[in-house]
C-alpha cells in the first residue's frame, strides 16, 4: 500500500505538533502564573497587616512609658497613617481599624486593648470569584497603668 505524498508529509511536519502542544498547555500554564501572583499578594497584605499592628502595639507601649494617655481613637489614626506609607502601602479605603479597651484586663495591674484590623484584598480578577476576600488580624496590646518609678 502506498501512502499518499500529503500524509507522508503530514507525518513529519513537527511545528504543528508543537502549536497543538502549546495551544492544549498555555492556558494551564497562565492560570499557575496568576495563582502565584494572587498568592503572593495575599501573602504581602497579611504581612503588613500584622506589621502594622505590631507597629501600633509599639507606639502604645513607648506612648505609655513616656507618661502620655493614648486614646482608642489616636491608636486607629496611627494604624491608618502607618499603613499608607512606606512599605506597607495600603489603602486605606479597604482598611476598617477598631481599637477597644476591655473593661476586664487579662493581666492584672495592666490595662488590654485589643486592636483588629480588617482589609479587603484587591480584586484584580473580577471574573474569578475566590473565596477569602478579607484579611482578619487581632492582637492584643497589654500596658501597665501606673508606673513605678525606679528603687533608689
Amino acid at each position: 500500500m502506498n501512502k499518499p505524498k500529503f500524509l507522508t508529509r503530514l507525518a513529519r511536519d513537527t511545528k504543528a505538533a508543537m502549536m497543538v502542544e502549546f495551544a492544549l498547555l498555555a492556558p494551564l500554564l497562565i492560570t499557575m502564573m496568576i495563582g502565584v501572583f494572587h498568592v503572593g499578594q495575599r501573602m504581602q497584605n497579611f504581612n503588613a497587616v500584622r506589621s502594622v499592628a505590631s507597629d501600633a502595639g509599639r507606639y502604645v507601649m513607648v506612648e505609655y512609658q513616656k507618661g502620655n494617655e493614648v486614646t482608642n481613637a489616636d491608636i486607629q489614626s496611627v494604624v491608618r497613617g502607618s499603613a499608607v506609607g512606606m512599605p506597607y502601602m495600603l489603602d486605606t479605603d479597604q482598611l476598617t481599624v477598631t481599637a477597644k479597651t476591655e473593661t476586664v484586663s487579662r493581666i492584672v495591674g495592666a490595662k488590654e486593648i485589643n486592636l483588629t484590623i480588617e482589609y479587603t484584598l484587591e480584586d484584580w480578577l473580577p471574573f474569578v470569584d475566590l473565596p477569602g476576600s478579607k484579611l482578619y488580624y487581632s492582637r492584643p496590646i497589654f500596658v501597665v497603668e501606673t508606673v513605678v518609678p525606679p528603687a533608689t
